[in-house]
């Protein structure tokens, strides 16, 4: 307290203040270690946590503290080797067209299955490899498995399907990215105008036209630009207008709405499509998982649906020809 009390007095350097905010965090000598390098560690780990919570304050190490840095750096390291050891794979959720009501495309997902902690949430891995740089082997790896698998889809049913791959904005800061997806297009020779890719809208998108560029030229290859969780993050009318965005994801936020008879979502949700339809894009709604939201959806001119209502991510064995052609 008598640091914290001390540096809320400024420095005066040239007759300019300076505030110096202060992040601490405490370990307590033999609870959270019996030597000097193991105290250390664990008072840096409970700094770090002091930052997240927002800065300039105290806290103490923990045990739930220690385990969760601990797991977070197994994670990191077996992230590592999850692709050399082949621990990572793709599962293929379906989305349905809502006029015919038949499969007409899938989203690549990737999962982990960790030798250690098993299944892995996305939640938990995803964010490892933006922050090790690590998701650029990882999306590329993903984006190829997805081209392949939609070939072996279109020529084994006959059907001309859809695949969306999600990139994030570490990938689009990678300036090999282009040339890495062009040479996939040409080495898998799938059909381009079959891809899309989805884009999560951040605040980076603001400061770095960099990725704003970036987009252009995968436009370029052929791709098609979906932006998914429209409507929760820094989706603004003036970015519709700059992007070139072929398509927008309803988030399942709102989605939920229609079920909890929220008039506020519904609104959105109409709003939202309407927008859509002005500006020639396709709408595609998340997180369906009842017929009385898909009816909804259906009715006010969503064109697309994806949702555990229509299925589950999937595995490659799981899906067969008859499901997709089936009416749901």
């Amino acid at each position: 307290n008598t640091i914290m009390q001390a540096l809320k007095n400024p420095i005066v350097l040239e007759q300019e203040e300076y505030f110096l905010p202060a992040s601490i965090g405490v370990s307590i000598h033999p609870a959270d270690g019996r030597d000097a390098h193991t105290l250390i560690m664990n008072a840096d780990i409970a700094m770090y946590s002091a930052k997240a919570k927002g800065k300039n304050q105290v806290v103490y190490c923990d045990e739930e503290m220690k385990a969760q840095t601990t797991k977070r750096l197994r994670l990191t390291n077996g992230l590592y080797r999850a692709l050399d050891r082949n621990e990572l794979f793709v599962m293929y959720q379906p989305q349905m067209c809502t006029e015919t009501r038949k499969v007409c495309g899938f989203e690549a997902l990737v999962r982990w299955n960790n030798p250690e902690y098993g299944l892995v949430q996305p939640l938990s891995f995803i964010p490892l490899a933006e922050q090790t740089g690590l998701i650029r082997p990882i999306g590329m790896f993903v984006f190829e498995q997805a081209c392949k698998q939609l070939i072996a889809f279109q020529q084994t049913c006959q059907e001309r399907l859809t695949m969306s791959v999600n990139l994030s904005v570490v990938q689009l800061k990678d300036a090999r990215i282009v040339e890495n997806m062009k040479k996939i297009l040409k080495k898998t020779g799938v059909d381009v105008h079959a891809l899309q890719i989805e884009i999560t809208e951040c605040a980076t998108f603001l400061d770095e036209p960099i990725l704003l560029e970036r987009i252009f030229e995968l436009k370029q290859l052929g791709l098609s630009l979906a932006v998914d969780d429209f409507g929760t993050g820094h989706s603004s009318f003036s970015r519709l207008k700059t992007y070139p965005i072929d398509q927008l994801k309803i988030d399942i936020e709102f989605v939920q709405g229609i079920t909890t008879g929220s008039d506020k979502d519904k609104a959105l949700i109409k709003s939202i499509i309407q927008t859509a339809k002005n500006l020639g894009m396709e709408v595609l709604a998340e997180g369906v998982e009842t017929e009385k939201q898909l009816q909804f959806l259906s009715q006010h001119g969503c064109d697309k649906v994806q949702g555990f209502y229509i299925s589950k991510p999937l595995k490659v064995e799981e899906i067969s020809c008859e499901s997709l052609l089936t009416t749901h």
